[in-house]
């Protein structure tokens, strides 16, 4: 599920209008309430939306756990100026899963 998350954003945010849009409010946010706003509520949206894919594994993650899985796709493209690749977010969750608790990971036991 996570995989497939990251790679639809990946997908979103490299449309021109939308990669555009994304940078400029990110740009204005430090200066600008409403676009420190828009930020915020952008990656609570985008948070919400992964948790309610998770429901049916029965994980939720975290503020810190969220940023840990899209970071790197947004460092790689914005930073890095580099092409996020199906290998790249495959890397990037195999990486992720291993900073979850282990009670959290799909598939692992529960109430220990």
């Amino acid at each position: 599920m996570a995989t497939n998350w990251l790679k639809s954003l990946r997908d979103g945010i490299s449309q021109p209008a939308i990669r555009t849009a994304v940078l400029a409010v990110t740009a204005q946010a430090d200066h600008d309430p409403d676009s420190a706003q828009a930020l915020v509520r952008i990656g609570q949206d985008l948070h919400a939306s992964l948790n309610t894919l998770l429901e049916p594994s029965g994980v939720q993650i975290d503020d810190t756990e969220f940023t840990l899985l899209y970071g790197p796709v947004l460092a790689r493209l914005f930073l890095d100026r580099g092409q996020v690749t199906d290998g790249f977010i495959d890397a990037t969750v195999a990486q992720w899963l291993t900073t979850l608790d282990s009670s959290q990971r799909p598939g692992a036991r529960r109430g220990r």
